[in-house]
């Protein structure tokens, strides 16, 4: 990557507030502190970043994230990035933005000419009841999505069941579904699991189960594509889970891995084995999300379609996100604060 010239920089804190918590198997996500960096030339262009670390799938805190951004631009040099995965984040889309920026591009041409404006996203859908899903699921058809995605794992598994039926028979058989059970299901009772699943017509599971091992052991009998996702969130994870040959997909999140350029990377890793890649976010604030979408289009990881939508589930943003229109998250030179 070539660094541009920074002679400036500021880093804040913000909130990210939710509508409502998200339901994971890890736990509720709700309102949570980011971290914002701003780096800037001499000639008044501007690039920004964010942090956005995240119990369960980052291992830095807040506080932790914004030591290691202030120890980066402490060294004159800055030679090395950030020691920590969101901070580098935040580095590194920083450093990006303010390039892109400088040559008057939005994010994802500066890093292919050839690449998209717009394109297809997955949305988010919740409900703990049958009706609620289903609904959830129906209100997502209507405003153009063509992939849905719900959370399993949190509830008893023929609560989920029954649920995840009530979706498919609400948007029929023609719209993709995707369900994730942050590793929460016993590897014992995954393939039962699976095997029911399988009738109604589920484009991958992502972690049914915890830890590479009993991924790869699950997948080898699955009747289910199966995607890593907890376990692929730092490039040993990744490629621990390209070696054994424990998925079929790899859910990665830029903000999560180090940045565009880490993800890039792994995304390149994963391709090389024969795996697909689903783009998603972190649950991040618009920066993040603006960054993991314009990456997304620049490496041509759009089909199965990112996980980009989430923008909607946040109540006080700490910028512009994409704008999301008729199931496609469209980009320009705008995204951020």
């Amino acid at each position: 990557m070539n660094v541009p010239d920074v002679t400036g920089a500021r880093l804040v804190r913000r909130t990210l507030r939710m509508h409502r918590p998200v339901a994971t198997a890890h736990g509720r996500v709700g309102d949570r502190e980011v971290l914002l960096l701003c780096l800037s030339d001499a000639d008044g262009n501007t690039g920004w970043g964010e942090a956005a670390p995240l119990p369960g799938f980052t291992p830095e805190t807040v506080d932790e994230a914004g030591q290691a951004i202030l120890d980066w631009l402490a060294d004159d040099e800055r030679i090395g990035p950030p020691a920590t995965p969101t901070a580098r984040a935040a580095v590194d889309g920083a450093l990006l933005h303010l390039a892109a920026r400088a040559v008057g591009l939005p994010l994802h041409l500066h890093l292919d000419p050839d690449s998209p404006s717009s394109f297809a996203v997955s949305a988010l859908v919740a409900g703990g009841t049958p009706e609620g899903l289903a609904a959830a699921g129906r209100t997502a058809v209507d405003a153009g999505h063509r992939t849905l995605k719900a959370k399993v794992g949190a509830l008893a598994f023929e609560v989920d069941l029954v649920r995840v039926a009530a979706l498919r028979d609400a948007v029929g058989p023609d719209v993709a579904i995707r369900l994730d059970a942050n590793g929460a299901w016993d590897a014992d009772e995954v393939p039962g699991h699976l095997e029911r699943l399988a009738g109604l017509g589920i484009e991958f599971v992502e972690e049914p189960v915890a830890g590479v091992e009993a991924l790869a052991a699950v997948r080898a009998d699955s009747p289910v594509p199966i995607a890593a996702d907890e376990s692929a969130t730092s490039p040993d994870g990744v490629a621990a889970v390209v070696g054994a040959g424990a998925a079929d997909l790899v859910v990665l999140k830029p903000s999560a891995v180090g940045g565009i350029v880490v993800a890039a990377e792994l995304a390149a890793l994963a391709r090389d084995a024969g795996l697909g890649v689903v783009v998603t976010s972190l649950l991040d604030g618009a920066v993040g999300v603006s960054h993991a979408a314009h990456m997304a289009s620049a490496i041509g990881a759009l089909d199965p379609a990112p996980g980009l939508a989430t923008s909607a589930l946040v109540a006080e943003d700490v910028g512009t996100p994409p704008t999301l229109e008729g199931g496609l998250l469209v980009l320009s030179g705008e995204d951020g604060p």
